[in-house]
């Protein structure tokens, strides 16, 4: 029998029984975006790794592997539209809850802002340019905000049914032909190595990682962009009221990671055997490297579906990332941690219609203050870079820099979250003091609860100091703005603990349907 007291007090919710499992699984694909991913942060990283990238990006999806496991007894223990709030807050008390409640979002904004710039700004006039020969005015980016921000915010209005009939088909779709898209390049290109996976493997090539201290540092400075690749891992996390049952979500961070991670290494090494290793210099320089590379082994239809199911899988991945978001901070208005505005839920379509509209217009506005400003940053002013022509270096230059700077906010998120993450499953294990029997169990219980959250903090560490030591414009300046934003959700945590300790007693805790399922009978 239901308990009468547990349902007026989870009144507030968004509609259950709307998610299945494979839509979960689709939801996590399309957060991580891989096509996306293939024409975006590949070319950052390749800045950095060269040659090298692959094992950047290997590293990256090992370490995310790891953060599997984190999910993986996290997610066991709580399911709502906090996600990653709700879970820390369940494992760990309200200030980590809290902080990391402002962290999430933030990094799903900032990322679902760097999306237009760098798609719209470099990739559509570089696609444009390449196969018709038309060049495109420099400010194209700022009206495809609409398409890449304001569009998928309104999918995400109206209603998760709808989202998950769309990014069901795009996103298996997307993984089937990056496979299969990548396995030709793979076959055909005469530069195939495992090498690209040894940094001692290339000492006529040391020069080119000199500047970030040499092919370790090149590796770690390329690590940003292939963890940052992952920035929408824990997509399906937020989905957890309206799954079907709380296992759709466990299943969905398992499956959608290990899937993508196998196919986003496949890319990386395809695209880099196909452009060839010496020429590695000027691979992201070309902008579209990618699409390059696709249609010089697939001709010019590969090219040309390459490129649209790319900017399909950034379409896709806005509407993931800002839904996701969005039930993030309708969990905490509902919460009272943030103003009761966010807590609104559309009577007809049963999403948090408020908290989406602030995630939309939050992305917009970064998205255009940010690439001024980093466009000023590095000599460009703002007439120059409405005035030129899109295929102008200067400007592709100023637009891969506002990128870099607005996915690596994004990655200090995604760091800090998952440290916190980490610390949680940690700290939780050691609350419950479980009782192991046998050497298996024991060992099983440190290596899962101990063992892989450790390893996987040291890692982001890691990739955390590249990115401070030694200075990298634009790289360091997103490390110290997000060092601030911390501080800052640090304060506003303890201040909700002492000042409103009724509301930091239920943050992250209102909604937890592991324990609904558990108390019925």
């Amino acid at each position: 029998m239901y308990d009468n007291k547990k349902a007026t007090e989870y009144e507030n919710r968004l509609k259950k029984g709307q998610v299945g499992t494979w839509g979960a699984i689709a939801e996590e694909i399309s957060a991580l975006a891989p096509a996306c991913d293939a024409i975006a942060f590949v070319v950052s990283s390749a800045i950095f790794a060269f040659f090298l990238t692959p094992l950047s990006f290997i590293i990256a999806t090992l370490t995310m592997f790891l953060e599997v496991n984190t999910l993986y007894h996290l997610s066991r223990r709580h399911a709502s539209a906090g996600g990653y709030y709700g879970y820390i807050a369940n494992a760990f008390g309200p200030v980590p809850a809290i902080s990391a409640g402002l962290m999430y979002p933030m990094y799903q904004i900032v990322s679902t802002a760097a999306i237009p710039v760098f798609v719209a700004g470099v990739v559509l006039p570089g696609v444009v340019k390449y196969f018709l020969g038309v060049g495109m005015p420099a400010w194209i980016w700022i009206p495809f905000i609409l398409a890449f921000i304001i569009i998928p915010i309104l999918i995400a209005i109206i209603g998760i049914r709808p989202q998950m009939k769309y990014i069901k088909y795009a996103s298996f779709f997307e993984l089937i032909f990056l496979a299969t898209l990548s396995a030709i390049i793979i076959i055909k290109a005469p530069d195939n190595t495992i090498n690209v996976f040894n940094p001692f493997a290339w000492p006529q090539y040391s020069s080119w990682f000199a500047p970030e201290g040499g092919p370790i540092a090149g590796v770690g400075l390329g690590m940003i962009f292939g963890l940052t690749s992952f920035i929408g891992y824990g997509g399906s996390a937020p989905l957890g009221e309206e799954a079907t049952n709380p296992k759709a979500i466990t299943r969905a961070l398992t499956v959608g990671l290990l899937i993508v991670g196998i196919i986003l290494t496949e890319v990386a090494y395809a695209q880099i055997v196909g452009w060839g290793i010496p020429m590695m210099q000027t691979f992201s320089s070309s902008g579209i490297p990618g699409i390059i590379v696709a249609t010089a082994y697939t001709g010019i239809v590969g090219g040309v579906l390459f490129s649209l199911v790319a900017f399909n899988s950034a379409f896709s991945d806005s509407v993931a990332m800002q839904a996701n978001a969005g039930r993030v901070y309708f969990a905490m208005g509902r919460d009272g941690v943030i103003p009761k505005f966010f807590s609104y839920i559309h009577k007809k379509y049963v999403t948090p219609s408020k908290a989406l509209i602030f995630v939309a217009v939050s992305s917009s506005v970064m998205a255009i203050i940010s690439t001024f400003l980093i466009a000023m940053g590095a000599g460009v002013n703002p007439y120059t870079l409405l005035t030129s022509r899109a295929s102008d270096p200067v400007i592709v230059n100023a637009l891969t820099d506002s990128f870099q700077f607005l996915t690596t906010m994004a990655l200090a998120g995604l760091i800090i979250t998952h440290v916190l993450l980490n610390t949680s499953v940690m700290t939780m294990f050691i609350r419950l003091k479980e009782k192991h029997g046998n050497i298996l169990d024991k060992i099983k219980h440190f290596t899962e609860h101990y063992a892989f959250p450790a390893i996987a903090t040291v890692i982001f560490l890691f990739v955390l100091y590249e990115s401070v030591v030694p200075p990298v414009y634009p790289i360091t300046d997103a490390i110290i703005i997000i060092g601030v934003y911390t501080l800052f959700s640090v304060i506003y945590a303890f201040y909700i603990k002492y000042k409103k300790p009724d509301v930091a007693r239920r943050a992250g805790k209102t909604v937890n349907l592991v324990d609904e399922e558990h108390n019925k009978i």
